[in-house]
């Protein structure tokens, strides 16, 4: 209750105030700015955008609610269709959340809990979070290359120096924070206070197109900060209580042997059990509490059976945030259909498709912990550079583009080789055999398709001719 209350409340606060000073529009110009003149630039954006305020907003809901509403009719006029627009919103809504360096305020609790530096924690966030945007960035961009979406309209990009001196000032309290947080070690709620001020002060000073935030935006962020704070502090409490009564009555350690009776037989499925529990248990909650719940409830029977601590938060913080995305009751992906205009339990269907690394990726770094920074370098690098090229190529199976269509076979041995580059070399047998031969299969699919495509243009080109 104390880190609720002391840290998570002053970056909610700190994110109602970017809300209310015109720093969401301001990311979503950027990313358009960046990522405009390419193809699918439109679904680009939202992915940018989405994942640098959904870092702070602490709640992918609202976060697909202020960014959604400018990135999700440009994906619509861009070309792509209702389902997938509000599936690529409501995925890099929820992605913000694991993306250091706030992760939506769950970094600071899990640093509490665990009684780590914050910075461990964020470097441990940091090679999961770019696999998960990888992953949709990737899928973003061959979805408009399968479907022929073009680039923004050129008036519809703005020019990047006039976006930068419209909003530079954005900059400085992100600065304050990162400075406060790891030059001069202040607690994390003093930096999150001073970073709050900045906020304001730098809106009072410069003012976003004109606009500067007077006393009824400030006191408006302060009661909107009060409403999203009331249920994460109650839930809280309530965590508390319930780590008493594990506690008290031997309920934890009922719990833990349950756990342990299963994972005995089989780990994965002991993984399984868990993920789908974290899912059921994350639904409707804000980020802050979906962890703080599943923290106190299911990870440390996770680390009594031997899975790192930080691999076993990470896990359950992982799939507690899938609960936002996976049908039946995934609110992100709802409140972005309801934006888009599609039917809600579709679009939580290709979210979770857009999504899926964020379901691969947590057993990967339970089995091996490489990928969170944990272990000797050599293995982190292999680790990190072979899961990047299997999210790549696993992607281009599950969208059926990349130099051109991929038949279903060739999807499936793209799928395939992705898989076996994710698998960490130095948890299972012979992985290095089977990262090799993941890595092998990729490059003869990747060059068989780039042929395949060559000889269609020219037979294309013959005709064309003739």
């Amino acid at each position: 209750t104390k880190i609720i209350v002391l840290t998570v409340v002053l970056f909610i606060w700190m994110g109602q105030l970017l809300l209310h000073t015109g720093a969401s529009e301001w990311f979503t110009d950027v990313a358009a700015a960046v990522m405009g003149r390419s193809r699918g630039g439109s679904a680009k954006i939202a992915v940018v955008a989405s994942g640098l305020f959904g870092s702070i907003s602490g709640s992918a809901v609202s976060n697909v609610a202020s960014t959604g509403v400018i990135t999700i009719p440009l994906m619509r006029q861009a070309g792509y269709d209702a389902k997938t627009a509000g599936a690529i919103e409501a995925v890099a809504s929820t992605g913000g959340q694991i993306m250091p360096p706030i992760m939506g305020a769950a970094a600071f609790l899990m640093a509490e809990l665990l009684e780590l530096e914050y910075t461990e924690i964020i470097l441990a966030a940091l090679v999961p979070a770019a696999l998960y945007y990888l992953a949709v960035f990737v899928q973003a961009d061959l979805e408009a290359a399968k479907n022929g979406i073009a680039p923004l309209p050129k008036d519809r990009i703005p020019p990047f120096i006039r976006v930068m001196k419209e909003g530079w000032f954005f900059v400085i309290p992100y600065a304050v924070l990162i400075y406060t947080l790891f030059t001069l070690n202040l607690p994390p709620q003093e930096s999150a206070f001073w970073a709050a001020i900045c906020v304001g002060i730098v809106s009072l000073i410069f003012g976003y197109k004109g606009h500067r935030i007077n006393f009824a935006q400030i006191w408006d962020s302060i009661a909107n900060c009060g409403r999203q704070s009331a249920e994460i502090i109650v839930i809280g409490a309530m965590a508390g209580i319930i780590i008493a009564i594990l506690d008290r009555t031997g309920l934890g350690q009922a719990l833990t042997l349950i756990l342990a009776a299963v994972g005995e037989d089989s780990l994965f499925l002991l993984l399984v059990l868990t993920a789908i529990v974290s899912i059921l248990l994350g639904m409707g909650m804000p980020t802050s509490a979906i962890y703080l719940l599943l923290a106190t409830m299911i990870a440390p029977s996770l680390i009594k059976l031997g899975v790192n601590p930080i691999a076993a938060h990470m896990f359950v913080l992982y799939f507690g945030l899938m609960s936002m995305i996976t049908p039946p009751v995934a609110i992100a992906a709802f409140a972005a259909a309801s934006l888009s205009g599609a039917k809600p339990m579709e679009t939580g269907a290709t979210a979770v498709r857009l999504g899926w690394i964020a379901y691969v990726i947590p057993f990967v770094f339970v089995l091996s912990p490489s990928l969170l920074g944990q272990g000797d370098l050599a293995n982190i690098v292999m680790a990190t550079v072979t899961a990047f090229a299997g999210v790549w190529i696993a992607s281009c199976g599950l969208i059926g583009y990349l130099f051109g269509p991929l038949s279903a076979i060739m999807r499936l041995l793209f799928f395939v080789s992705g898989i076996l580059l994710l698998l960490p070399a130095d948890a299972i047998p012979n992985g290095l055999l089977i990262n090799a031969a993941g890595l092998i299969l990729g490059v003869i699919v990747v060059m068989k398709d780039r042929a395949s495509n060559k000889e269609r243009r020219k037979a294309a080109k013959a005709a064309a001719a003739e």
